[in-house]
C-alpha cells in the first residue's frame, strides 16, 4: 500500500473582473499519483504547470475541489471535515513540507533554535531540555554547528536558512515531506550540497518525497520515479531511467532537450485549449499534434511496465 495515494485530485479556481465573465482556473485537473515508503517521486513542469498547487493541496495546504488524498491508508479529505480533528493532527505530524524561499518561510523575529523547536511544542513536547537537545541533533543532521541555535534567520546564507527550513521539517519525526522548489533560488554549488543533503536524510531516517521542480536535471538526481505535469494535469509518469532513456510524451522531450517549442499557434488558441479542459493542453505547443488531440483530452495510460503517458502517439 503506498504511503501517500492521490486520486483524481481536482483544484479549481473561479474568478471574474467587472468586464469580463466568470472564467475557471484549472490548477490541478483531475491528477492521480502515489508515493511509496522512503520514495521519492518528483514532479516536473514548467511554472504555472500546477507543481506547487498539488503539492500544497497533497498536505490539505489548499482545499481541493474535488478527488481524495489517502494516507496511510486514510482519506485526509474526509478527515478534515470531521470534528474530531485528532487524524488531521496526526497527519500534519507525519507530513510537512520546505518552501522554495526559506527567508520568506522563516519568522525573521525568532532565532533559528525556536523556529526549529516550536513544531516539537505545539505537538506536546514541553520538556526544555529534550527539545533543545533535539534541536541541536537536527541542526547537526542538516551540517549547521551548533552555535546557529541563537542566530537570527538574516545571519545566514540563503543555503543556510533552507538548511533551518529543513531540520524545522523533521523536527516532529516526518514520514513524508512535500519540497517545493527547495533549491531553485540557490547557487548551483548550494544546490549540489542540499541535494545530497535530501538524499542522506532519506537513508537516515527513511523518508518519502514529493519532489516538485520546473528542472529536470534536479529531479533526475534525486527521485526515484518522474511526473511530468503541464497545465494541471500528468502528461507522463515513468521511473528516472526509463523516462531519461526513453521519453514518449512531446512535452517530456521538450523538457529534456531544452529547445524553445515551435509555438506556430496564437495565444488565444494556446488559453482556448488549456482553459477549458477540451482536448490536450499541450496541442496547442505539439508538433505532432493530431485532430483528436485538439477535441478528446488524452489519459494517462501505461504502455509499457510502469512507464504511463497521456499522448495519442502511444
Amino acid at each position: 500500500m503506498p504511503l501517500l495515494n492521490i486520486k483524481d485530485l481536482k483544484v479549481y479556481y473561479t474568478g471574474h473582473g467587472l468586464f469580463r465573465k466568470q472564467s475557471v482556473t484549472r490548477a490541478v485537473d483531475g491528477v492521480s499519483l502515489f508515493v511509496r515508503e522512503h520514495e521519492t517521486l518528483g514532479l516536473v513542469g514548467e511554472s504555472g504547470s500546477g507543481k506547487s498547487t498539488l503539492g500544497r493541496a497533497s498536505l490539505l495546504l489548499i482545499k481541493p475541489t474535488g478527488g481524495s488524498i489517502e494516507f496511510d491508508g486514510t482519506d485526509m479529505v474526509d478527515a478534515a471535515g470531521h470534528k474530531d480533528k485528532s487524524v488531521l493532527k496526526k497527519f500534519r505530524r507525519e507530513a510537512q513540507i520546505v518552501f522554495q524561499d526559506p527567508y520568506g518561510s522563516l519568522n525573521p523575529r525568532m532565532k533559528a533554535g525556536r523556529i526549529i523547536a516550536d513544531p516539537l511544542r505545539v505537538h506536546g513536547v514541553k520538556d526544555r531540555r529534550v527539545v533543545k537537545d533535539k534541536v541541536l541533533k537536527l541542526l547537526d543532521l542538516v551540517g549547521l554547528p551548533a552555535s546557529a541555535y541563537d542566530k537570527y534567520p538574516f545571519a545566514f546564507s540563503g543555503g543556510q536558512r533552507q538548511r533551518i527550513s529543513i531540520a524545522r521539517a523533521l523536527s516532529i519525526g516526518p514520514r513524508f515531506i512535500v519540497a517545493d522548489e527547495p533549491v531553485s533560488s540557490l547557487d548551483i554549488s548550494i544546490q549540489a550540497q542540499l541535494l545530497n543533503l535530501f538524499r542522506e536524510i532519506q537513508e537516515k531516517e527513511g523518508v518519502s518525497y514529493l519532489f516538485i521542480s520546473h528542472d529536470l536535471r534536479t529531479v533526475a538526481f534525486i527521485a526515484h520515479r518522474i511526473a511530468v505535469m503541464y497545465l494541471g494535469r500528468i502528461m507522463e509518469l515513468a521511473p528516472k531511467t526509463e523516462l531519461i532513456a526513453r521519453p514518449l510524451h512531446p512535452y517530456t522531450k521538450l523538457l529534456l532537450s531544452s529547445i524553445p517549442s515551435k509555438d506556430r499557434r496564437s495565444t488565444e488558441q494556446r488559453e482556448k485549449a488549456g482553459g477549458h479542459g477540451t482536448g490536450c493542453v499541450f496541442y496547442p505547443r505539439c508538433d505532432f499534434a493530431k485532430d483528436i488531440c485538439m477535441g478528446v483530452s488524452p489519459e494517462l495510460k501505461e504502455v509499457s511496465p510502469w512507464h504511463s503517458v497521456a499522448c495519442y502517439l502511444y
